[in-house]
């Protein structure tokens, strides 16, 4: 993907190919890489507004829940003190989805950048993760089977190429039924993730283009184009502090 290309906010549509590279699971397995670019994912700490955070899905949540009330602050000490990025969303984020700030579509784009811009400034492994990638390849978050109403937006769906893997899926786990689990999960982690070259990706895929971007940046020595302006007037507070960027 040309720097050029990466325009935030537009509705893509890639042939699926070897150079269109998806990630989904915490594990995903591509052209031999463990893709684990989702915010979701652990292992990747960094330090950010006095805190440690355990990934970027939770300062992200944060962010829907940033007004300086009390009720913001105890869901963000929920968030962090959850288990995992997807334990945040699932029992936290969900149930008070009517806590959302009114006006976080105003800002999110720009909250995202900035999350996983700490998480690339704060985590050298993560930075080198990125740094390991081929620079023309098209990141895709893989949101194909996902039922919320951001899926295009922040990721892509392929319906015909997710029915395919799931085709080779049945077909391997009966031809190695007897195989221990772990050996037959990694087998059809790599075999499923290497069809690759079925349908069309269409969507958004603003995480896919963030990270891509974040790339680009750490290979110049630059740093990303985010709107900061937008972020201040948006007054953020994280566990009662106001965030000067």
């Amino acid at each position: 993907m040309k720097e050029e290309d990466i325009i935030l906010e537009r509705i893509e549509r890639y042939k699926a190919s070897s150079k269109v590279w998806s990630f989904k699971r915490v594990d995903d397995i591509v052209h031999g890489v463990n893709l684990k670019l989702s915010n979701m994912v652990g292992g990747f700490p960094f330090e950010f507004a006095g805190r440690t955070w355990s990934d970027s899905e939770r300062l992200y949540l944060c962010g829907e829940f940033s007004q300086n009330t009390a009720e913001h602050r105890h869901v963000q000490e929920l968030i962090l003190a959850a288990k995992s990025g997807y334990a945040a969303k699932r029992f936290y984020k969900t149930p008070n989805k009517g806590l959302v700030r009114n006006d976080f579509n105003a800002f999110k784009l720009q909250w995202m950048q900035h999350c996983v811009w700490e998480k690339c400034k704060g985590n050298e492994n993560f930075r080198k993760l990125l740094l390991s990638l081929p620079s023309d390849i098209i990141l895709v978050e893989n949101t194909t089977t996902d039922n919320g109403g951001s899926a295009e937006y922040w990721g892509c769906r392929n319906k015909e190429l997710v029915a395919k893997r799931k085709d080779v899926e049945k077909a391997l786990r009966e031809r190695n039924g007897g195989s221990p689990k772990k050996e037959l999960e990694y087998l059809i982690n790599v075999e499923t993730n290497k069809v690759d070259d079925v349908g069309e990706w269409v969507g958004q895929n603003n995480i896919g283009k963030i990270l891509m971007i974040c790339k680009r940046c750490l290979e110049k020595g630059t740093v990303p184009d985010i709107d900061y302006k937008v972020l201040n007037a948006s007054n953020i507070y994280i566990l009662g502090n106001l965030l000067q960027f």
